[in-house]
């Protein structure tokens, strides 16, 4: 099994030109499946994890920016504190 690491950064959008919220990743992959486990690097303060939950609670949906590409991903099973599911949107 595949599996590779990359930093990168977690986005969120609240308009094509109006990025909300901006965050260090490390995302890890395995093989070829569209999910993608993300701990945040560094780790992030009380206030800006507060931030980030309702971000989530209003729309799960995030922009995973490496160097040169980008993909859509859902987020799941944030555990609140430091790590966090992502899953490739299927475009439509």
């Amino acid at each position: 099994m595949d599996r590779y690491e990359k930093t990168a950064h977690l986005e969120w959008w609240a308009n094509p030109s109006t990025c909300l919220a901006r965050i260090p990743i490390r995302a890890t992959a395995t093989a070829n499946t569209g999910e993608w486990d993300a701990v945040f690097s560094p780790p992030l303060d009380h206030g800006v994890r507060e931030n980030l939950k309702q971000l989530i609670d209003a729309d799960p949906c995030f922009t995973l920016r490496f160097d040169t590409s980008a993909v859509e991903v859902q987020t799941e099973d944030f555990d609140g504190v430091d790590h966090v599911r992502l899953t490739v949107t299927p475009e439509p």
